[in-house]
């Protein structure tokens, strides 16, 4: 019996020291491993990829009359500044009415019809209506496929609505060589320049009667 314990606890003490060196061997086996894994581990290299860089968006084109379709929104565009109020009636949308145009063998034909609202007298609502021709195309002949400017100055009436007071139209043939600059300051002194150099116009004639010192006709077609 004594000689039966003995055998046992030999088998334990075995089975015991063969645990151990599992246990240990399943260590020493996981421990290398992890210290090569983490030693071996590279640092992050830097990106190749540069950083994001906001790019402005290219600036607008600038708006050149010369070269832009003639129409409605190109015309009140190129004459909404640089318009001397004080011998021509600024385009803005209270004083602008209607632009009308056409196209022949010799280029495009502009009409607006404008109303300047109040005015100081008939003579300066004439005056007024003469300097924006010369003003106006002083801007809209520098477009190659203008050929022809025509203003129709409107009035209004006591009911209220709107009468032609004043057209007056030219050619860029007849403003060839002419100096708007010099005509718009001349007119302090003769408001009846433009239209001596209009090819045709005609004058309201309630406007008409009651200009002092206007040398010209109520009426001239050329």
């Amino acid at each position: 019996m004594k000689k039966k314990v003995l055998i046992m606890s030999s088998l334990i003490a075995v089975l015991l020291s063969s645990c151990s060196e599992s246990n240990d061997d399943a260590t020493n086996q996981k421990e290398p491993s992890q210290v090569g894994s983490s030693a071996s581990m590279p640092s992050t290299p830097p990106s190749d990829v540069p950083e994001s860089v906001d790019v402005s968006s290219e600036p607008a084109q600038k708006f050149n009359w010369a070269t832009a379709d003639v129409n409605e929104e190109n015309i009140r565009k190129a004459l909404s500044e640089g318009i001397p109020a004080a011998m021509a009636i600024p385009l803005k949308d209270n004083t602008f009415r209607k632009f009308v145009s056409s196209e022949d063998l010799n280029g495009q034909y502009i009409e607006l019809t404008i109303n300047p609202g109040l005015f100081a007298d008939e003579k300066d609502f004439v005056k007024r209506a003469g300097g924006s021709l010369i003003a106006y195309s002083k801007i809209l002949f520098q477009n190659p496929h203008v050929y022809e400017v025509s203003l129709v100055v409107n009035i209004d009436d006591v009911a209220g609505g709107e009468n032609q007071g004043v057209y007056i139209s030219w050619r860029k043939e007849q403003a060839k060589g002419v100096d708007y600059d010099k005509v718009l300051d001349n007119m302090f002194g003769d408001i009846s320049i433009p239209y001596s150099l209009a090819r045709k116009y005609s004058i309201q004639t309630e406007l008409y009667n009651g200009l002092k010192d206007f040398p010209m006709p109520q009426n001239k077609n050329l």
